[in-house]
């Protein structure tokens, strides 16, 4: 695909170069950010389009969005011989809380304390793990999880697990970076930023489809990087921590790119 920003390009670039393809979480991308604004539902051949531009092919859509619908991400209807997709209402809800942190509607407000949750020794660990790593809680020991604590957020505890409040001490700030992947997502945000810098000084040389391509893009690239993120104290993150840097940023690509989306219609 021939596009007039080199901002585009550099996007649909990293898309493509990784291995496998996450096509299905791109579509999920798309339904969140395009799909719940014109009441959820889009048709295939829309779908189609918007991926074949960055050269996915139609097959490959149609079967990643087959997929989506087994696993209950997606469901499909059809007017005469046109398909037509939306999110279910689980799905929905789910991207409506991812999009709190996406589009900053309602960001974590972490406190320096932490929680910690013991588990019990004779209690059915997998499942009291599985139910705390839903909830952000990383594992600190063999028996134990950690997790910042958010004002106004209040975990839920499997039975057999007993919640402590902890103020980390400097021996425990300074595994911040083992028990998550700081480093990762600190470049993850870097190189957004860097993105949507670009993508809002050459807003205005996209055309047509290209505009709604950049923002589909960008969002999925944000939404990558700011769904892992732990939301952790500004006190246990290092000092040149990227992040606040890069939400300006996206924010300010979202809305340039936006309002030419508006301006082309």
């Amino acid at each position: 695909m021939s596009v007039n920003s080199t901002g585009l390009e550099a996007l649909i670039a990293a898309f493509s170069a990784r291995i496998p393809p996450r096509t299905g979480s791109l579509i999920v991308t798309i339904f969140g950010d395009v799909g719940l604004a014109r009441g959820g539902v889009l048709p295939l051949s829309e779908v189609q389009a918007l991926l074949g531009a960055i050269g996915i092919d139609a097959g490959l859509v149609r079967t990643a969005l087959s997929r989506l619908v087994s696993a209950g991400t997606l469901v499909r209807s059809r007017e005469g011989k046109t398909a037509f997709y939306a999110l279910s209402p689980a799905a929905r809800r789910d991207f409506e809380g991812a999009a709190d942190l996406i589009y900053g509607r309602k960001l974590p407000l972490p406190i320096r304390a932490m929680h910690l949750a013991v588990l019990d020794d004779v209690a059915d660990r997998k499942s009291q793990r599985a139910a705390l790593l839903a909830q952000g809680f990383v594992p600190l020991t063999a028996t134990a999880m950690i997790a910042p604590e958010h004002t106004g957020i209040s975990p839920t505890m499997p039975a057999g697990v007993l919640l402590l409040e902890v103020a980390p001490s400097a021996q425990l700030a300074q595994r911040m970076a083992s028990l998550w992947p700081l480093a990762a997502l600190a470049s993850g945000y870097a190189e957004v930023a860097r993105q949507a810098r670009k993508l809002t000084s050459e807003a205005t040389m996209l055309q047509g489809s290209e505009v709604l391509l950049a923002r589909i893009l960008l969002v999925h690239e944000f939404r990558r990087i700011v769904l892992k993120d732990p939301f952790l104290s500004p006190s246990l993150l290092p000092s040149d921590w990227p992040g606040m840097e890069a939400r300006r940023a996206f924010d300010a690509a979202y809305q340039a790119l936006s309002a030419q989306k508006f301006q082309n219609s």
